[in-house]
């Protein structure tokens, strides 16, 4: 049964880009989860009800013709009051980039294959990123085309993680406003009337070049409402029930507008791609190699402890394959070899059979692999010519 699944679930999601869609959430899922600690499905939740304007079908090779809410690309936001299921629905689709077991409720969620969650994470560190399209003009002349800390603030962070996925191939990326710098996100009126010099391009005034690069944008937002006035899609949450509200948000964005200016920002939205030095990955550095996993959140690699709870890894095997992938990336990094050629290069390379000596291993996406290195605090990289990032 489980095989079956898994081809229908990938059949799906293949086909997702030629449907104009990022996300597909079917009929009857149940997508609320026992407990915070918990991935089985709550009993007597409320099943999925797709919106009928959002209602889509595939047919599958398995169990045939499947019917469910068909998310489009660009900008979509998901509102509603609290509780009623608004995030509940965003960690459906984070997890809906792998096939899920039989009787986990989210079966048939499937999310677009280089979809990834961004969010704010203070204390992190963050090394190279030209961090110009969101962070710029600091005081005392500080430059952001190369930056560089060992203790970002949220809107840095956020803004680190925005770019950091791009440079890895994301094209759909989903946020919640709970766990995202609020300055990064949007600067209303009244502050762009108090505040003359902003050293900070929020993400509102960014959604036009994400479009214009083709990656999507997945946001939860219950008080952030000035992203009506530019979103694609709207799907409000009531008690766990889907509704497109998509005209009604452009009737309030008609009837109640914001005042806001919105200018051309000053830095275009461009990645300068990242190549790690060898030394990044070793894990001795003159004391014993060290490669151990610490539940889903943390991986000892020598002497420093990998905070990787920011990142959706589902089984602690990941996470040992993690550090596995990190000691192929020592071998496979020069200083001049892009970051995200060298994770795809390490996965299709080496494949979980050949990492010998290290049980219990699940294969990571590309993505993952690259956020995992960029929370290395002994990541040292230099900047590359955009050319070189496919070679």
């Amino acid at each position: 049964a489980y095989v079956h699944q898994a081809e229908d679930f990938a059949f799906i999601q293949e086909r997702l880009p030629a449907r104009g869609l990022v996300a597909f959430v079917g009929e009857g899922a149940v997508l609320p989860r026992e407990s915070g600690v918990s991935q089985r499905p709550l009993r007597g939740a409320v099943p999925f009800a797709s919106p009928p304007s959002l209602r889509v079908a595939f047919r599958v090779p398995h169990a045939g013709e499947v019917f469910g809410m068909g998310l489009p690309r660009g900008l979509t936001l998901i509102t509603g009051g609290g509780f009623h299921g608004k995030t509940t629905l965003l960690e459906a689709l984070v997890h809906g980039v792998h096939p899920h077991v039989p009787g986990d409720g989210r079966e048939w969620v499937v999310t677009e294959a280089l979809a990834q969650r961004v969010q704010s994470e203070d204390g992190r560190s963050v090394q190279g990123v030209d961090l110009r399209p969101f962070v710029h003009d600091l005081p005392r002349g500080q430059d952001t085309a190369f930056f560089a800390t060992e203790d970002a603030s949220g809107s840095t962070s956020l803004a680190a993680a925005l770019l950091e996925a791009l440079e890895l191939g994301a094209r759909v990326l989903l946020l919640d406003e709970d766990t995202s710098a609020t300055n990064l996100l949007v600067r209303d009126a009244r502050m762009q009337a108090l505040v003359r010099r902003e050293t900070l391009t929020p993400l509102l005034d960014r959604v036009g070049d994400f479009k214009a690069l083709g990656v999507s944008l997945v946001l939860v937002v219950g008080g952030v409402g000035d992203y009506l006035d530019l979103a694609d899609t709207v799907v409000l949450m009531e008690a766990y029930r889907p509704k497109e509200a998509t005209a009604e948000a452009r009737a309030v964005a008609r009837a109640h507008p914001t005042g806001r200016a919105y200018g051309e920002p000053r830095y275009p939205l461009r990645v300068r791609p990242r190549a790690p030095l060898p030394e990044s990955f070793d894990p001795r550095r003159g004391r014993k190699e060290r490669v151990k996993g610490r539940g889903l959140r943390e991986l000892l690699y020598g002497e420093e402890v990998v905070d990787l709870s920011a990142l959706d890894l589902f089984e602690h095997a990941q996470v040992r394959a993690t550090g596995a992938f990190f000691q192929r990336l020592l071998r496979l990094a020069d200083g001049k070899t892009p970051l995200r050629t060298l994770v795809e290069r390490a996965l299709q390379e080496e494949d979980l059979f050949r990492l010998e000596g290290v049980p219990e291993l699940a294969q990571v996406r590309p993505l993952e692999l690259g956020a995992a290195a960029n929370r290395l605090r002994a990541l040292r990289v230099r900047q590359v010519d955009p050319s070189h990032q496919g070679s």
